[in-house]
């Protein structure tokens, strides 16, 4: 299972430029609600989505035309044991990004031109009001915690925080950048997209997006949140 590795660590350093104007809260996370987004309500006694239902929430290959391949990943065991980050906020952000206190996650990898990998989508499920709660402490925890400093199995963390101004997305929405260094010392930046549609959280993400040409972050956002929110929770 392929985890954090092919989103940031990859065996290599992280190194996250952070900025200071992007720390404004009012400009960093939005909350929105919507009609569509009660689809998942996030209250208590919500069940949570099996590792099955969230694969067929996952985009299918003809909704990113420009993505060459998809594939999948999933359910996606935990850390065991879990991966420890110190410092204020910190272990909340890095356990919200590995969806280490989901019910079920899945991973959709897309497959960008010439077979780079070019984006991920990470969906994962909460029980009661556990997606809610986890976005609360993950958006606290970005407000404080500057460096993410652990081993995975995959390699070591070593990473800064860059909060980035973004668009309102379903319940809340949160945009950060992770930068890191290749084993050829290039700069590869990571775009990471987190919302939360009622007792799902998902993050959607793209890799060396500097590198032309750009990988269609923004259809995979977009159509991944229309299916969201229009698929019914059976």
């Amino acid at each position: 299972m392929v985890r954090w590795a092919r989103l940031a660590v990859a065996g290599v350093t992280v190194v996250v430029v952070a900025g200071c104007a992007a720390r404004d809260a009012g400009d960093t996370w939005r909350t929105k609600e919507t009609a569509s987004a009660s689809a998942t309500p996030s209250a208590a006694g919500a069940r949570p989505l099996s590792a099955g239902k969230l694969r067929s929430l996952l985009l299918r290959d003809a909704d990113v035309p420009q993505a060459e391949s998809t594939t999948e990943q999933g359910p996606v065991p935990r850390y065991d044991p879990p991966v420890r980050v110190p410092g204020p906020g910190c272990q909340d952000v890095f356990d919200t990004l590995v969806a280490h206190h989901a019910s079920a996650s899945v991973i959709q990898d897309f497959w960008w031109r010439g077979k780079r990998w070019g984006g991920r989508t990470w969906l994962a499920s909460y029980a009661d009001t556990g997606a809610a709660e986890r976005f609360r402490k993950l958006t606290r925890g970005l407000k404080v915690c500057e460096t993410l400093v652990g081993q995975t199995p995959e390699g070591k963390l070593n990473s800064r925080i860059s909060l980035v101004k973004g668009a309102a997305f379903g319940d809340e929405a949160v945009t950060f950048d992770l930068s890191s260094t290749g084993p050829d010392g290039t700069a590869l930046v990571n775009h990471h997209t987190l919302v939360r549609v009622g007792t799902l959280i998902v993050d959607m993400s793209d890799r060396g997006a500097e590198r032309p040409p750009r990988f269609p972050a923004d259809v995979v956002i977009r159509e991944q949140l229309d299916r969201l929110t229009r698929a019914p929770r059976s």
